[in-house]
């Protein structure tokens, strides 16, 4: 079972890896560039009658607040993400077969074939995040896994299943 603390912590690193994060952090940023620069030539060649447009500098610190928030907000939301789904709060038994991932819990059991998956996320060193839809994972704690099993052997099964995997 995955904990609040480690739902949010997993999915925040994979949040902060996105390539729609990093696209929307470096848009925001040019944005607060140019804002700054706008604050900075108003202050240097203010008109002589002395006004000041004040719409810059207050964008620029909505700006700044905003893109120091959004991390908290984000954290915000997959935490109640995580509070909202029973799914999440209980412990679920992984049985990686030849065929299938296996998980049993008090809400069922389900059979998923390798074939299904559609790709595998390493989440080092804790977490193998298995997709069979994009958007939607089983967690495997890696720290769970019996004696004999390692993270490679379970590494060479996803590769033998032709899995596409990544690191995160």
């Amino acid at each position: 079972m995955i904990s609040a603390d480690e739902y949010v912590a997993v999915n925040l690193r994979l949040w902060w890896r996105a390539p729609a994060t990093r696209r929307n952090h470096w848009l925001l940023g040019v944005a607060l560039v140019l804002l700054a620069a706008s604050v900075v030539a108003q202050l240097l060649g203010r008109a002589p009658d002395g006004s000041f447009a004040w719409s810059s500098p207050v964008l620029l610190a909505v700006g700044l607040a905003y893109g120091a928030a959004r991390p908290l907000l984000v954290m915000r939301l997959l935490r109640r993400t995580y509070l909202g789904s029973a799914a999440m709060q209980v412990p679920i038994d992984y049985e990686l077969t030849e065929a299938a991932l296996c998980g049993h819990s008090k809400l069922g059991h389900f059979e998923v074939p390798w074939t299904s998956l559609r790709r595998a996320v390493w989440v080092r060193p804790s977490w193998l995040l298995l997709y069979p839809a994009e958007a939607a994972c089983y967690y495997l704690d890696l720290r769970c896994l019996p004696a004999a099993t390692t993270p490679a052997a379970v590494a060479a099964l996803l590769t033998e299943h032709r899995v596409p995997q990544a690191e995160a």
